[in-house]
């Protein structure tokens, strides 16, 4: 086991003098750096943008490489301020390519195949020349993938795959996302990005993506779900011009969801039965008590009544109204007809 000089370390006076090289330096780098790959969303591989051929643009950036060639390498630091055009092979003459399109790390003192005088990084492809996409060799990062098909004259947007992942600081600082699409292609489990569309964080598990809630605003709209309504002995037909509307948000196992059913002006048939309406996610099975929530009527030839809604024991995707007690059927406490209007708010649990 070797134990390395720290760093900025400075010889006293009449002391032998000592030295750093650029492998001290690059380990810096590794401590601070938790992965490897482009910083900030750099390195676009995109169509070319003076108009498609068969070629694709690299936009300039930072990305930071772990050299692999040896142990303890380091990792590099690697800046371009300019857009790369890099050539893409012709289409085969039958069935398809996927080249790969590499930040490549050439460091002579490591990797003794290199020319003499080889210091530097290149963004270059990769060519499939019919056994598949090549392996990257050390010291070097994945851009994107693209794919060319027989007789194919161009490449565009649709033929790139990003396959890049982000350099991540240790802690990361979060990069900011305007949308959806402009997450990382290939997100690390953990990484984080600020949604400056709404506001708030998010955080990924590696293939999905999960809100990250705040005080006083910011986040997604709330989910819609079309609710149903049916009964326990035969179900209503809510006929012409009915309505059914329901939205939901959920946080963790948490659900909050409002519904509302308006039956329609014709064709309509009420049912028989406690009336029950759907959930939009699967509520935790609990063997006693009920879980409840407010709920309402009307009655489109009379008024607005208001009472509860609840989840009974061992039910998992409807609920219940109830009225004064009573819990809600076609006939009670009200006669059900077109234009009428039920509805209700919960908060629960959920299955999973």
């Amino acid at each position: 086991m070797t134990l390395y000089r720290p760093l900025f370390m400075q010889a006293a006076m009449g002391d032998t003098e000592f030295e750093y090289d650029g492998r001290a330096l690059r380990l810096m780098l590794t401590g601070l750096w938790s992965s490897e790959g482009p910083v900030n969303n750099s390195f676009i591989v995109s169509q070319r943008g003076a108009g498609a051929n068969m070629s694709v643009d690299v936009s300039g950036g930072t990305a930071v490489v772990t050299g692999n060639d040896v142990s303890l390498q380091g990792t590099y630091m690697c800046v371009s301020d300019a857009t790369v055009n890099v050539t893409v092979p012709a289409a085969p003459a039958s069935g398809s390519r996927t080249h790969r399109i590499m930040l490549y790390v050439k460091d002579k003192l490591y990797d003794g195949t290199l020319a003499a005088d080889t210091y530097e990084f290149a963004v270059e492809l990769q060519e499939d020349t019919g056994s598949g996409t090549p392996t990257l060799p050390p010291s070097a990062i994945s851009l994107a993938l693209v794919t060319v098909a027989a007789g194919q004259i161009s490449v565009t947007d649709a033929d790139i795959t990003d396959t890049r992942i982000s350099g991540l600081t240790a802690p990361s600082w979060l990069r900011q996302s305007t949308g959806a699409d402009d997450r990382p292609a290939i997100p690390l489990s953990g990484e984080r990005v600020y949604r400056t569309d709404l506001g708030c964080m998010e955080i990924t598990d590696g293939s999905s993506w999960f809100e990250i809630p705040r005080r006083d605003g910011g986040g997604s709209e709330w989910s819609t779900y079309t609710p149903t309504l049916t009964a326990t002995s035969s179900n209503p037909t809510l006929g012409t011009g009915s309505t059914a509307q329901g939205r939901y948000i959920r946080y963790g196992r948490m659900v909050t969801c409002t519904a509302w059913i308006r039956f329609g002006t014709s064709g309509v048939s009420v049912g028989s039965g406690f009336y029950e309406i759907s959930l939009p996610v699967l509520a935790r099975t609990q063997t006693v008590g009920r879980r409840t929530g407010s709920g309402y009527l009307y009655d489109s030839s009379n008024d607005y009544q208001d009472g509860g809604c609840f989840i009974d024991v061992n039910v998992q995707d409807r609920v219940r109204l109830s009225m004064n007690g009573t819990v809600v059927t076609p006939t009670s406490p009200m006669a059900f007809g077109a234009s009428d209007e039920l509805g209700f708010t919960i908060t629960y649990e959920a299955a999973s």
